[in-house]
């Protein structure tokens, strides 16, 4: 009980300014400072190579060794995480009675406490939170379409629908390029003002020829010069009794430069009639099949809020399962182009998301805007301006996660790390490694798992040295 006590203060006095500057940013710049280069991790799309040593066995690189950690961060998505977690509760627990364990977004799904057979009252985490000015109008929305309340990424998938259906208008045709360059005239400032709320009078706007700026659900969704967003909340959730309960939420970003203002933004063509063919590329199985289900609703909501106005302007949108695998994210991406999508609501894993960019994308000029990819590498991308996404990046998750770890609530001076072998797991794992030692933090060992494995008893005996 006191643990859950302590838990309702988190991050007291942390605020916008502990976490930029954890993050390596300010709110003067927008360019997510130096912290943006992913080491020698950033390679790993392919899950292949991990990033401290990490083969697919136990992926231990383990600095120090012999003591248990204070806590520790896992990254993972929920289909592993069952296996992962029932191995934890069932062998090591007992053990370890006061250990924290941290986790992002891919780790907070609603189920996982009925699958794990588990109320996990000792794991805590963030994830971007749904916190932009529509985000109470797409709640509603979003529970009166299918009877559920929203979930991580699918206010984010709402509102990359929401400016691809209203770049193409601008557009005015359902060519890549022509809409990439009307995706800033639609989303930042410079025209009137629309939200969720009143998202087919911005369609109206937008097909009578004038720009208009689209404020959305999760976020302003103001796009810098790299297609990312500007600002970003992230919520501190934790695990209660089989619950998830929001306890804060912390809120930062940067101003738009004169540089992300003046980034490419053509007018409006102006139409009289009009139908915007929109791809939806979503995990509907594999590991992130269930968070991708919902995700892929938050998207097709906006679609049929749409078509549902009765305007001159329809959406026909199809949707592609990438299978949470890049050769599957691929084929289903070719499957869009060959249709005639020029514009796609995904993938939604950096894994898939950094191929499915490199491979088609950008050498087929199609807009991509993905909801929930945060590795760093997606800012570097060559992409040309096609991509872009409405998640921030984990140059902000890593150090908010350890903010988290070293605050009042957990309170831990050592962690260790247990990430998900491939581009998300490794970047991740290394922003939040790299804040957790510049504030002081002794970092154990660094552990990657394979998706889909029988068991991870072994990776878990390695990052508790037991």
């Amino acid at each position: 009980m006191t643990r859950r006590i302590q838990r309702r203060d988190v991050l007291k006095g942390a605020g916008v300014a502990g976490v930029a500057a954890l993050a390596g940013c300010s709110t003067e710049s927008g360019d997510g400072g130096d912290g943006e280069d992913s080491s020698d991790g950033s390679d790993g799309s392919d899950g292949s190579d991990g990033s401290d040593g990490s083969d697919g066995s136990d992926g231990s690189d383990g600095s120090d060794g012999g003591e248990v950690p204070d806590a520790v961060m896992v990254v993972g998505f929920p289909e592993s995480g069952i296996q992962l977690f029932r191995d934890f509760y069932s062998n090591f627990a007992s053990d370890v009675p006061d250990l924290d364990i941290v986790v992002p977004d891919g780790l907070i799904d609603s189920d996982l406490p009925g699958e794990v057979d588990n109320d996990m009252n000792n794991v805590i985490g963030t994830a971007p939170s749904a916190g932009g000015p529509g985000a109470e109008f797409f709640t509603g929305l979003y529970e009166e379409e299918y009877d559920t309340a929203p979930g991580v990424f699918t206010a984010q998938a709402y509102d990359a629908m929401a400016v691809e259906i209203l770049a193409a208008t601008a557009a005015g045709e359902n060519n890549g390029e022509a809409i990439r360059d009307r995706v800033r005239t639609v989303a930042n400032p410079g025209g009137d003002e629309f939200g969720p709320e009143n998202l087919p009078e911005a369609v109206e706007a937008v097909a009578a020829g004038d720009p208009v700026h689209y404020v959305g659900a999760s976020s302003s969704v103001n796009f810098d010069v790299n297609g990312d967003i500007a600002t970003a909340a992230y919520d501190v959730q934790d695990f209660q009794d089989g619950e998830i309960v929001t306890l804060d939420t912390l809120e930062f970003g940067n101003e738009l430069s004169d540089e992300d203002l003046n980034a490419t933004a053509a007018d409006p063509v102006g139409v009289d009639e009009f139908e915007a063919k929109i791809g939806v590329l979503m995990p509907e199985t594999g590991d992130l099949g269930p968070l991708g289900g919902p995700i892929r609703d938050g998207a097709l909501l906006a679609a049929t809020q749409v078509n549902d106005a009765g305007l001159n302007v329809t959406v026909d949108t199809r949707v592609e399962d990438t299978q949470t695998d890049p050769q599957a994210g691929i084929s289903g991406a070719n499957a869009l182009v060959d249709a005639g999508y020029g514009a796609v609501v995904g993938p939604a894993s950096s894994n898939v998301n950094l191929q499915v960019a490199d491979q088609v994308y950008i050498p087929n000029g199609v807009v991509g805007i993905s909801p929930s990819s945060t590795s760093p590498d997606v800012t570097d991308l060559d992409d040309n301006g096609y991509v872009f996404r409405t998640a921030p990046s984990d140059l902000l998750q890593g150090p908010a996660m350890a903010e988290l770890a070293m605050g009042d609530t957990v309170g831990a001076e050592s962690s260790g790390t247990l990430y998900l072998n491939d581009a998300y797991g490794q970047s991740l794992e290394e922003q939040y490694v790299a804040a957790f030692e510049d504030n002081d933090g002794t970092i154990t060992e660094r552990v990657s798992f394979e998706p889909a494995q029988a068991t991870y008893t072994s990776q878990w005996s390695s990052v508790l040295n037991q």
